[in-house]
């Protein structure tokens, strides 16, 4: 009987520094499961890690996060300065000057070998913008995505796409990225719980304010996509422990019951601006953890 490769999907999520748990989660996924990627989507850090990732740069990936620190990813930060310079027409209060040398350092499109996605938001038209591998200034895509508005400022990829922004603002785990290339398998990597965790007091500035907000914004966005999905497979299953087939309303193409394995952290990773080594080690560690827990005892198999 002639093997079929089944079509496997990771989706990785945003989250700032909460990404080290998705090197985490998907080196073990990788390492010791026996996954492979077919497909990678990501918005925001799962943009960067996805891009590393579809290169082959697997240990690079590993070294990036076992020695990053505040100072490689951004510079400035909420401060009276910062404040005056708002004022005075700046769009941020952070600089993400270091990042987009790291980008410009690790990025080299000759090596994606998979089907490569990566989401961004236009603050022009309100769209959400998928790029590939062959999207032109995908560089500066891949960069544009990691951008958490006010954080950072926003980034003209192109005079086409001007002032674009994080994917994560309406697409937080891209499902509908990669469904629509008809996988076999989905693996979503989220860098935060499912429910939102209580605060131990109210946000103490508007910086705070600005990032819970936008926490609890994506944290619906990613429930409400990931229910959608559960929900297609019962009515799948149902429909053909009857003997019937659903067919998707606009394209006609039979809807499959596709397994979809979430991986996401069950305690608060921390601050999404918290690199410093501490953090980013505690955050590795559970993404390994959580991902043995929800793989368990998988085996991985070609049918």
């Amino acid at each position: 009987m002639e093997t079929v490769k089944k079509k496997v999907a990771l989706i990785l999520s945003g989250g700032g520094a909460r990404g080290a748990f998705q090197c985490g989660a998907e080196r073990y996924a990788r390492e010791v499961k026996g996954f492979s990627w077919d497909i990678i989507a990501g918005v925001s850090v799962g943009a960067l890690n996805g891009t590393m990732l579809a290169m082959g740069k697997y240990q690079r990936l590993n070294e990036v996060w076992n020695t990053i620190s505040n100072d490689k990813v951004y510079t400035g930060g909420f401060n009276l300065i910062s404040v005056i310079k708002l004022l005075l027409g700046a769009k941020s209060f952070y600089g993400n000057e270091p990042l987009r040398r790291m980008l410009k350092a690790e990025f080299d499109p000759s090596l994606i070998t998979v089907d490569l996605r990566i989401g961004a938001v236009s603050l022009v038209s309100g769209e959400y913008i998928q790029f590939t591998k062959d999207s032109p200034n995908l560089a500066e895509a891949i960069l544009s995505s990691t951008v958490m508005p006010i954080i950072w400022t926003p980034v003209d990829i192109s005079p086409e796409f001007p002032a674009m922004v994080d994917g994560g603002l309406r697409n937080i785990s891209p499902l509908g990225d990669v469904l629509a290339q008809d996988p076999d398998e989905l693996v979503v990597i989220n860098c935060q719980q499912q429910e939102p965790v209580p605060l131990n007091a109210p946000p103490a500035d508007v910086l705070q304010i600005g990032l819970r907000t936008l926490d609890l914004m994506i944290n619906e966005i990613f429930i409400n996509d990931l229910r959608e999905l559960q929900r297609i497979n019962l009515l799948v299953q149902q429909a053909a422990a009857k003997g019937l087939t659903l067919t998707h309303p606009r394209i006609g193409r039979a809807l499959r019951d596709i397994p979809c394995y979430v991986i996401d952290p069950d305690y608060d990773l921390g601050d999404t601006l918290d690199f410093s080594q501490e953090t980013i080690q505690a955050s590795l560690k559970a993404g390994v953890r959580r991902a043995r827990e929800v793989l368990g005892d998988l085996k991985r198999r070609e049918h």
